[in-house]
Parts: C-alpha cells; sequence; structure tokens
C-alpha cells in the first residue's frame, strides 16, 4: 500500500498533492485528523513536560507551516509530493498511537517528529 492509501484509509475524502488547493486542503484533514486525536486525551494525566509537549504539537495542527507551504508551492515536484505523502502517512500512523488511558509521550513524540520530517519534505531543494 502506498502512502496515499494508508492516508485514505483514515481520510477517505483525502484529495492528494497534486494542485496547489487539493494540497491545503489535505494539509487541513491531516492537522485535523491529528488535532481530534489529540484533544481526546485527558490533560489531567499530563505531566508538565507532557503538558509543554501536547500543546507544541497541537499548536503544529492548528496552522500550516506557511514557510514551509510557500517554498513546496514553488516546486511541487513528484519527490517532494512523495516525501509530503509519507510524511503524513507517518503524522496519522504516529497520532492513530494516542491512548487516551495510556501514558501519551512516545506518541507525542512520534507526532512532532512526523511534523519535522513533513516540514523538511516541503522545504527539501
Amino acid at each position: 500500500m502506498n502512502a496515499i492509501e494508508e492516508i485514505r484509509a483514515d481520510i477517505p475524502d483525502f484529495p492528494g498533492c497534486e494542485g496547489e488547493e487539493e494540497c491545503r486542503a489535505s494539509d487541513e484533514q491531516v492537522r485535523s485528523y491529528v488535532g481530534e486525536r489529540l484533544t481526546a486525551l485527558p490533560l489531567d494525566r499530563l505531566s508538565a513536560d507532557e503538558k509543554a509537549l501536547y500543546d507544541g504539537v497541537l499548536f503544529r495542527c492548528e496552522f500550516m507551516n506557511q514557510k514551509a507551504f510557500r517554498i513546496f508551492d514553488e516546486d511541487r515536484s513528484e519527490n517532494r509530493i512523495k516525501a509530503v505523502l509519507e510524511a503524513d502517512a507517518a503524522l496519522i500512523a504516529a497520532a492513530k498511537k494516542l491512548d487516551p488511558s495510556g501514558p501519551p509521550v512516545d506518541a507525542l513524540k512520534a507526532i512532532n517528529d512526523a511534523f519535522d520530517r513533513r516540514d523538511a519534505a516541503m522545504l527539501q531543494q
């Protein structure tokens, strides 16, 4: 299964990244998916460090990385699209590991790392 198929298993109407509008809609859908999973966590169980990590990851769900998107929009090559879709699939996979009944720190770190990979894929030259 390729990255777009993996994503569509969880976000059926995921449009992909072929055009600017589709890419922005995809970004919003992925960030929303992750954000919804984050907001299901019981915050009263988080340590101060976990809460800081949570807040940082949640912030990344709320706002697109405009700098990365501007660069990505200027050169949306096949390799960049593939790298972004793979990062999106990793982001969704990491978010699926969030468990409201258990400690979320590993999943939060994985989500943050996936956001970093996604940004790097958009910024690569």
